[in-house]
C-alpha cells in the first residue's frame, strides 16, 4: 500500500528576481493493494513531481508518504532508461547486479522468466536499444520487474505509440497486475486510457487536487469546474 498525507512542493529559482513555484499543494492519496489510481491535469500541474517525490529524487517540503514494499517507474520513453552501448541481455540484468540478486546463473534464469512475464522473445537479449521496435520498448517493463517491485509509476507509459500498440501494452499491464499483484500510480493525459485503466483519479490543476474519487464517477459525473473544462475538451477532440 502507498499512503501519500498532505505532501507540499516549493521551487524557488532567479538571481536578481526570485520567482516561487508552487507545484505541489497539500496533496492526499492512497493506493491499496493490487488497485491502480491515476493522476490526469495538464502539462505542468504537479502531477511528475508527485512522482519524483515518490521515488526519493526529490523531498517535499513538508507532509509524509508511506510506502508498503518497493517501488518502481517506467517512464514515457522507456528506451531512455537502456543504456545505448550495452546488449538489451545486460540492461535487464543490471539491476540485479547493482543490488547483488542471485549469481550470474540465477540472474540469466531469472531474466527468462521476466521477458516470458512480458511477452518478448529470447532473441532480443544480443540486441541493442535502438534494435528494438517502440512496443518492444515499452515492454521493457520487465526491467523494472527485475528487483519484484509492488508499486509501480507509470508516466505516460504508451502515449508514444499507436493505438493497436497502445492497448496490447495497457492489456498486459493489466494482466501483469493481476498476476503479480502489483499497485499503479497512473500518470495520463488521455481520459479514455484512464477511464479503463484506473479504480480511482485525482484531477489536478496548478499542483492541487479538485476532484478524486471513482473512475467513473469522477469522469461520468464531474464536480469540479476544471474537471468539467477538462472532460469537455477531451470529447470535442
Amino acid at each position: 500500500m502507498l499512503k501519500v498525507s498532505h505532501i507540499c512542493k516549493t521551487f524557488t529559482g532567479g538571481i536578481i528576481r526570485k520567482t516561487r513555484v508552487d507545484a505541489v499543494k497539500d496533496v492526499s492519496f492512497t493506493i491499496c493493494n493490487g488497485e491502480t489510481f491515476g493522476i490526469v491535469g495538464n502539462s505542468g500541474c504537479g502531477k511528475s513531481t508527485i512522482a519524483n517525490m515518490l521515488l526519493s529524487l526529490i523531498k517535499p517540503d513538508s507532509g509524509t508518504i508511506e510506502i508498503d514494499g518497493t517501488i518502481q517507474i517506467i517512464f514515457q520513453h522507456p528506451e531512455t532508461s537502456l543504456d545505448p552501448a550495452k546488449k538489451i541481455g545486460y540492461s535487464l540484468e543490471e539491476p540485479m547486479i547493482i543490488h547483488k540478486m542471485y549469481d550470474k546463473a540465477g540472474r540469466k534464469k531469472r531474466v527468462k522468466e521476466l521477458l516470458d512475464l512480458v511477452d518478448l522473445g529470447e532473441e532480443l537479449l544480443d540486441r541493442y536499444p535502438h534494435q528494438i521496435s517502440g512496443g518492444e520498448a515499452q515492454r521493457m517493463i520487465a526491467r523494472a520487474l527485475s528487483l519484484d517491485p509492488k508499486i509501480l509509476i507509470l508516466d505516460e507509459p504508451t502515449s508514444m505509440l499507436d493505438v493497436s500498440v497502445q492497448a496490447q501494452v495497457m492489456t498486459l499491464l493489466k494482466e501483469l497486475q493481476e498476476k503479480l499483484g502489483l499497485s499503479y500510480l497512473f500518470i495520463s493525459h488521455d481520459l479514455d486510457v484512464v477511464r479503463w485503466f484506473c479504480d480511482e483519479i485525482a484531477v489536478m490543476e496548478e499542483g492541487k487536487f479538485v476532484e478524486t474519487g471513482r473512475t467513473e464517477d469522477v469522469i461520468g459525473h464531474p464536480k469540479a469546474e476544471f474537471t468539467k473544462k477538462l472532460v469537455e475538451s477531451f470529447i470535442l477532440e
